[in-house]
């Protein structure tokens, strides 16, 4: 009793969820009138696909957590005998980003469960996706989807399409690694694999129009070096992930993303 009060006193009031604030992870104004907040509304729907589908995609119908993701979980660390899955959902990513340190402790997790529920009770699923764009991290010091656009695309959210989308999906389990692409103006294979898997998994999900998705898949090799004086490469790019089969492939980004 005496913990869950010790934790209980820890969870944010209604007031401060949906107010302004400095997040506690990486110090970024959280507020509508902050000069780099963008209302839902006018980010675009590609990006939100892009990312609902890779970080969380039962998303609109959980409560803040995905009992049935837990479940696999177990019973693939069962079968392998150790760690091999994970992953937040956006709700549980939103509260340790607006409310916790980076520190890692059995304490933090049961102050972000709690978190996590007072804010499915508190905001619509909207509202949470909101503010998690707007504060989620895309790369070395670039927080939200304002920030996000401009930088790799010179573009605002509303503009961003789905190849696009789908670059800044990918490199959320681990943006400081999964950016070095941007740097290159050329994909690692690691990446180019990681692109085309959102995007063929947004159109077998019927997110994206069939003409969209084409057109996606044949921009996949060249966008990162559209408008710039450096030519894509004639072959992916080599790094230490392009090894992995699509089983390990996909157990180190679930594995990436427990704890950011």
């Amino acid at each position: 009793m005496g913990l869950f009060l010790i934790l209980y006193w820890q969870v944010p009031s209604t007031k401060e969820i949906k107010g302004c604030l400095v997040t506690s992870m990486h110090q970024v104004d959280l507020c509508p009138r902050a000069k780099n907040f963008t209302p839902l509304k006018n980010i675009s729907s590609y990006l939100q696909k892009a990312i609902i589908s890779t970080e969380d995609g039962k998303f609109y119908t959980h409560k803040g957590f995905d009992f049935e993701g837990i479940e696999l979980c177990i019973e693939k660390i069962k079968e392998k005998r150790r760690f091999v899955c994970g992953g937040s959902t956006i709700t549980q990513q939103l509260a340790r980003n607006m409310f916790l340190s980076k520190k890692k402790n059995v304490v933090r997790k049961g102050v972000e469960a709690l978190i996590t529920v007072k804010l499915e009770k508190t905001l619509t699923k909207k509202e949470i996706l909101e503010k998690y764009l707007n504060v989620v991290q895309f790369g070395k010091n670039i927080y939200g989807v304002k920030q996000a656009a401009q930088y790799y695309f010179k573009k605002s959210p509303a503009e961003l399409d789905v190849v696009e989308s789908a670059f800044l999906a990918m490199v959320l389990p681990s943006p400081e690694i999964y950016s070095q692409s941007y740097h290159r103006k050329g994909l690692t294979q690691f990446a180019r694999r990681r692109i085309t898997t959102i995007v063929e998994n947004m159109y077998r999900f019927k997110m994206i129009p069939e003409e969209s998705y084409y057109t996606a898949l044949a921009r996949i090799d060249s966008f990162l070096a559209e408008g710039t004086i450096i030519p894509p490469q004639a072959l992916p790019i080599e790094n230490e992930f392009d090894h992995l089969t699509e089983e390990e492939l996909e157990e180190m980004i679930i594995n990436e993303t427990q704890d950011n």
